[in-house]
């Protein structure tokens, strides 16, 4: 049971999909395959890792975009990330 005043495992996960959905153009689907509380020196926040789809499926080109990112888990906001682009 997460402690007073910090956001949830899926409160965690929908702020990193909202993150990505702004930050990225055409994402098709976003699978997260892991969220923890972690802590950096001293701030908890959770680890959000998984893969975002974009492309365009019709035309079979589309884009794998694995990525983390690390959300406050008092406020629910991004506080970093990184990607790294696989083409299909």
């Amino acid at each position: 049971m997460p402690d007073r005043g910090l956001i949830s495992l899926d409160q965690a996960q929908i702020a990193a999909e909202r993150f990505l959905e702004e930050r990225l153009k055409g994402i098709k689907k976003i699978s997260v395959d892991k969220v923890r509380l972690a802590s950096i020196e001293g701030i908890l926040i959770y680890d959000v890792a998984g893969t975002a789809m974009i492309g365009a499926w019709f035309i079979g080109k589309k884009t794998e975009l694995p990525f983390k990112i690390q959300i406050s888990a008092t406020d629910g906001t991004a506080v970093g990330y990184e990607t790294q682009t696989i083409n299909s």
